[in-house]
This record gives structure tokens, sequence and C-alpha cells, in this order.
């Protein structure tokens, strides 16, 4: 099984912004430009902004945000239309953080665009919810897991959060040339009113080892 859809779902409550990037912290510059981006928001070591939360709390809605090389621990929410999320060997861990959550999450956002992350260790790794026309294209999204045990119980309501990709509510969606494996559950779910979305070109292997019967997709 490559993905699963179910009806309806409850997304953990109460994500926390938090930030520990590994390798300079988590203040912000206010300098120009890093060299050899066309964008105003670009992060990383060599930008102007050393997390992605503060780089999108100051962009307006529409712009580019460019990740640069590193490893990031944060949770990231994008609620402004047409934000693009670019990485260049970008990674979202959650290890940095207690693993709990979502890495990114696109919450209502129309036009978001995400390319080129690897997002690991959280319990759900990238969530579109009631959003259209979100492009997610070229990531890596693995090992995000239950942490209530080594092993959950069958996926129920309410239950356990262990999924790569799940759209929920989610219109008009592109899911393309992502790498989607080693997830507790579902590699992707498609639920709650999602419609007219494509999926085409996605590796899914090796999910499903949280749950019972095995893994599947």
């Amino acid at each position: 099984m490559l993905f699963r859809q179910r009806a309806s779902s409850s997304l953990a409550a109460g994500v926390v912004l938090t930030c520990a990037f590994a390798a300079s912290g988590c203040n912000n510059g206010n300098g120009a430009t890093a060299p050899g981006s066309t964008s105003l928001y670009v992060v990383g070591a060599q930008g102007n902004f050393r997390s992605i939360n503060t780089a999108m709390n100051a962009a307006p809605e529409g712009e580019t945000i460019d990740v640069q090389a590193g490893t990031y621990g944060e949770r990231v929410i994008v609620t402004k239309r047409g934000m693009k999320l670019r990485g260049t060997s970008a990674v979202l861990d959650g290890a940095l953080l207690d693993g709990r959550g979502i890495g990114i999450h696109v919450n209502g956002a129309p036009d978001v665009e995400v390319t080129g992350f690897t997002v690991r260790n959280f319990e759900r790794g990238i969530v579109i919810e009631n959003a259209a026309n979100t492009t997610l294209r070229a990531n890596e999204v693995h090992s995000n897991n239950s942490k209530d045990g080594s092993t959950a119980p069958p996926l129920a309501a309410g239950v356990s959060l262990f999924e790569g990709v799940v759209l929920i509510g989610a219109t008009n969606a592109q899911i393309t040339d992502n790498v989607l494996r080693n997830n507790g559950h579902d590699g992707l779910m498609i639920m709650g009113a999602s419609r007219n979305n494509t999926v085409r070109g996605n590796r899914v292997r090796d999910n499903g080892a949280q749950t019972t019967p095995g893994q599947f997709g």
C-alpha cells in the first residue's frame, strides 16, 4: 500500500515554535542578502537569518525563503499565502527538540511551495491542512514516529501520530518526486475532505514499523 486515506483526524494541539539551529543558534541578523542568492530572506550560517521561523515572520506574503545547508531544530508553521520554502541540503530534525509535533505545518495558507528539505524525527513530518494549491516537491520525509512507545497500537482517532506526509482538507496539492520512508505508520495519508490532489513520482517504502500488522508502503 502506498498511502492510506481516512475520513477524519485530530492534530496534536499546542505546537510550540522553537528552534535550535545546530551550527549557529537562533539569533537572526538583519544584514544584506547572502552572496549568491536573490532572496531577501536567507536562512543559515551565511544567511541574514539563523532560523526559518524568524525569516518567515519577517517576510511578507508571497516571498521566497532560501534555507542553506545545515540541520535545524524547528517546528515550522506556514500561515502566509504564497510562501516558498526552498531548501538546499536543509534538514529539519525533531531530535534537536523533543521529537513531538509536526516538522512543517502548512496551515490554511494557499499557494505554498516546499522543496528540497529533509524532515525527520518528528511525529508527523509535513502536514497540509485546509490549504489549496500546495506544492511538495523533492523532499525526503523519514523516521517520523510515535513517541508514546516503541510499538504504537493500531491507528484510531486520537491515538498516535506517526506519519510522513498528511493531507487534511487539502485541495489541488501537488505531491511529486518526494521520498517517504521509514515512518511509523503511513508514508502518505490523505484524509478529511481532501480532493483534486496529484500524487506522482514519489518513492514510498518501509513505512509502518509501528503499526499492527506491520510494514506497508
